[in-house]
Order: C-alpha cells, then sequence, then structure tokens
C-alpha cells in the first residue's frame, strides 16, 4: 500500500473511530436515561405500596386484607344497622347531603345544605376527607354537632388496600422488565461497537507503522 493510499485509509479509519465513539456515548447516555426512569419508576412503585384508603371497622382496627368496608357517606350519615347516623359538613359549615330533604328541618334552609350528587362515591368522599374539605361530625348530648378529626375516629381504620397493592406491583414489574430488555439490548450494542473501536483502532496502529516505514525509508532514498 503506497503513502497516499495508507493515509487515505488511516484518515477513513479516524472517521469510523470518531463515529463508533460518538455512538457509544450516545448509547451510555440513553443508559443512564434508562437508570433515571428505573429510579422513577421505583419511586412510584414505593408510593402505590403506601397508598392507604380509609376503612370502618368498630374498634379502628382490622385488616384492608379481611374485607373491611370503605368508609364512606351512607356508613357515616346512614341511620340503619351497621351505620354511625352522624352527618358531614364542607367548609363553610353547610350539611354536605346527595339532595336536599324533601322536608326541612325546623330553623334549617338551603343556605344550610351543599348538594353534592358524588358524596356517594368512596374515592371522591374520601378525597374530601383527607384534604378536609369534609369533616365528619357526632353529636353532643345536647344535639349539637361537634367536629371529629379523622384520627379521632374510633370506627376509621387506615389501611392499603390489596387489589391496589397488587395492581402497582404487577404494573412496576412489567415495566422493570421492560425496562432492563432494553438495558440489555443496549449493553449488546456497546459491546458490539467496543469490538468494532478495538478492530478500527488495531487496523491504525497497523496502517500508522506503514506510514512510518514509508516516511523512514523516503528519508533514507534523500540521506
Amino acid at each position: 500500500m503506497g503513502m497516499s493510499a495508507s493515509q487515505a485509509r488511516y484518515l477513513c479509519l479516524t472517521a469510523r473511530k470518531n463515529n463508533v465513539e460518538f455512538q457509544i456515548q450516545q448509547i451510555t447516555q440513553q443508559k443512564l436515561g434508562l437508570t433515571a426512569q428505573l429510579d422513577a419508576e421505583a419511586a412510584l412503585w414505593s408510593d402505590g405500596m403506601n397508598v392507604q384508603h380509609l376503612y370502618y371497622s368498630a374498634d379502628g382496627t382490622g385488616s384492608a386484607s379481611s374485607d373491611l368496608p370503605r368508609l364512606s357517606y351512607s356508613i357515616v350519615t346512614g341511620h340503619e344497622a351497621g351505620q354511625l347516623g352522624l352527618r358531614v359538613r364542607d367548609s363553610y359549615g353547610r350539611e354536605v347531603v346527595p339532595e336536599l330533604p324533601d322536608v326541612l328541618p325546623e330553623g334549617k334552609t338551603p343556605a344550610d345544605y351543599v348538594i353534592e350528587p358524588y358524596c356517594y362515591q368512596a374515592d371522591y368522599f374520601e378525597n374530601n376527607l383527607k384534604t378536609g374539605n369534609w369533616v365528619i361530625q357526632s353529636y353532643d348530648e345536647n344535639g349539637n354537632p361537634v367536629d371529629k378529626s379523622l384520627e379521632g375516629c374510633s370506627f376509621i381504620y387506615r389501611g392499603i388496600d390489596a387489589g391496589d397493592y397488587a395492581i402497582a406491583n404487577a404494573e412496576y414489574e412489567e415495566t422493570v422488565e421492560r425496562l432492563q430488555r432494553i438495558d440489555k439490548k443496549y449493553d449488546m450494542l456497546i459491546q458490539q461497537l467496543s469490538t468494532e473501536q478495538k478492530a478500527i483502532e488495531a487496523e491504525m496502529d497497523s496502517i500508522k507503522k506503514v506510514i512510518d516505514k514509508n516516511i523512514e525509508e523516503t528519508f533514507k532514498a534523500f540521506g
């Protein structure tokens, strides 16, 4: 191989080597991005494992997996067996009702009520209690409503729903498995590119020796 051909080949290999190194850098950055995604998924999984709902328990203890019912507007305000006969107020002091009573109690006006047609939905009811938008009230000996904090309600049990746990865990495992498959593909690509990089460097070293030898012989010819 002549001097010109050797130099042209060396320049071509240099460009290929730079391109391979750039690809390795890009894939390495993508692997770092996957690591960040895994961290984010782990945080979401942790949050999912710790989602607690409000359940009704006569003594305030139990387990979400022991078929405790979710705390509901019906349980809190109902007057049938197993219901508490209490009331719920909003942040303005108005009684929360799904609709106005057919006959208003003595001394009451529509302004004393707030109509919440979704109050029977467990999540909606729970979220309003947790955020403080609504407050459960019992009655004192004179029949006056008294606020009760969630922590002060002996009939409320906070627990993790087994169904939520299973869903969060399954979603996490599926996502992690998918990200790990992508990560392995990146590892294979990096390995292939690293092998190519070594082969290019070996050929560049060989050509450089040829170029150096040609230069040395050229100088001897003119020496």
